[in-house]
């Protein structure tokens, strides 16, 4: 069974906003542990609280790759630029004293 999930501009929204409430998920999970010091609030933002932290990093870094995939930034390969020609060092005007 394949599933397709194709990012287009319409689903970017929805995307991101998925995104920003997982990561408050997350994040609200991190804080939780900061503030109740016993075990579990511990282990479950190491555990799931990473887990949805990195989902979250993951749709956002999709959203953007495909945002510039569309804005066919990725796809055109940029001409290398030569580098300028080296600047030439004044010559020496240090003259030897033969007192």
């Amino acid at each position: 069974m394949k599933v397709k999930f194709h990012l287009n501009a319409r689903n970017y929204d929805r995307a991101l906003r998925a995104a920003s409430v997982v990561g408050l998920a997350a994040l609200g999970l991190m804080v939780w542990s900061l503030l109740d010091e016993r075990a579990l609030p511990i282990v479950v933002a190491m555990s799931v609280g990473q887990v949805l932290g990195t989902l979250s990093l993951l749709v956002y870094l999709a959203v953007v790759i495909a945002d510039l995939r569309r804005a066919r930034i990725m796809d055109t390969v940029v001409p290398s630029m030569p580098p300028p020609p080296p600047e030439s060092a004044p010559a020496s005007t240090d003259s030897k004293d033969s007192a």
